[in-house]
């Protein structure tokens, strides 16, 4: 698995090759940690855990290293399940939903395009973060818990988790006036 880990950095993310060792080496080193195989999605908790666990006996620079490592093995083994269960690879009907609104509601208000990528990443950074959860699913606890691992882990700002915030509840609304309207239209 971690062979094919490699092979997407390289070609995928286009990482230098003087890299790559390292980060299959952290992705290798957190799965041996927690003794799971490398099939395993490891929870956020896990990956925090390890993360500390280095920042013990490692510089800031690798602990970063490492987490987006552990990010990006994370991105993949979703998509290899993914693409596994017959599915595109893609994101989930609903969640594809939600960006597009979300873009239409910016764009009807004349947002500037930097403001509809960053809602666009915040909110796709919330939905791995929930583990794609169907948004009918999640809850404030989800966006609550999001927030402060914003906060606590990638050390954001207050300006950072309240523009977060904003993205998130921003695309949520748009969607649920999107199924009101249509439900009502029935």
């Amino acid at each position: 698995m971690l062979d094919a880990f490699k092979q997407f950095l390289s070609t995928k993310e286009r990482l230098p090759e003087k890299n790559l060792h390292y980060y299959v080496k952290w992705v290798s080193d957190c799965y041996r940690y927690f003794d799971k195989p490398e099939t395993e999605l490891l929870t956020n908790d896990q990956n925090s855990k390890f993360l500390n666990h280095l920042a013990k006996k490692h510089e800031d620079w690798q602990v970063q290293q490492a987490d987006r490592a552990l990010r990006l093995y994370g991105y993949f083994l979703t998509r290899i399940k993914r693409n596994a269960d017959g599915s595109s690879g893609d994101m989930p009907d609903n969640w594809k939903k939600i960006e597009e609104k979300t873009r239409e509601a910016l764009r009807l208000r004349h947002r500037s395009y930097s403001t509809e990528k960053t809602y666009i990443l915040w909110l796709r950074q919330f939905q791995g973060f929930i583990n794609g959860k169907q948004p009918l699913y999640s809850e404030g606890k989800d966006i609550q818990d999001f927030l402060s691992y914003l906060a606590v882990v990638k050390k954001v700002s207050a300006s950072t988790q309240n523009q977060v915030l904003n993205a998130i509840v921003f695309s949520i609304v748009m969607y649920w006036i999107k199924i009101s309207k249509a439900k009502s239209a029935q």
